[in-house]
């Protein structure tokens, strides 16, 4: 049986694949002005900072459940700054397409956060039924 990080690394590498050949797909298909170029980029930013986050919170999750809902919480409003100042440089320092960058963030963000949440909810509830 595979140990919760791993399966998590697995899940997050195969979302990125399937998100990556999505954004490939969309650069051929979308108009001039609505290519990403950049947009491989900022997928792998939010794979990399899930897939940390991810597994610093299941590490915590190890001790008391004061301590992990308060990682828990700091965790959430890192991320939150993280990813705020993420987009504010992309849209300062980016010449793509204000809009296209926006809707793929937003998009990467989505699909990120709901695997993250989704997958912590399931280790959780194991741990507990333990």
């Amino acid at each position: 049986m595979k140990s919760p990080a791993v399966k998590f690394l697995l899940l997050v590498l195969a979302i990125t694949l399937a998100c990556a050949a999505g954004q490939t797909v969309f650069n051929q298909q979308a108009p001039a002005k609505f290519i990403m170029k950049n947009g491989y980029v900022l997928l792998g930013i939010f794979a990399v900072s899930v897939s940390a986050i991810h597994l610093f919170l299941l590490n915590s999750a190890q001790g008391r459940p004061q301590a992990f809902v308060t990682k828990f919480l700091g965790v959430t409003v890192f991320k939150f700054m993280f990813y705020m100042l993420l987009l504010i440089v992309y849209l300062l320092f980016t010449e793509e397409n204000k809009m296209a960058l926006i809707l793929h963030f937003l998009f990467y963000y989505a699909v990120f956060t709901v695997l993250e949440v989704s997958m912590l909810y399931s280790e959780m509830e194991k741990m507990r039924g333990k």
